[in-house]
């Protein structure tokens, strides 16, 4: 989440939508390694997001 600047550009590119932006903004943290994301971090993050995903993804289905 280090490099990321939440510009959109990587979803917009993404032909299936495996890429996506979700709701959650709130990465503070105390140290930088935690910022961090492994397969298993990505995971969770995107069971906890998913409905809200999909939702955004249906709302924007008619734009794209």
């Amino acid at each position: 989440m280090t490099k990321c600047i939440y510009c959109g550009m990587c979803q917009e590119a993404c032909p299936v939508d495996a890429i996506v932006e979700g709701p959650n903004f709130e990465y503070a943290t105390e140290t930088r390694e935690e910022l961090f994301f492994d397969k298993d971090r990505l995971l969770a993050n995107g069971d906890r997001w998913e409905a809200q995903i999909a939702a955004n993804i249906a709302a924007d289905a008619p734009y794209r």
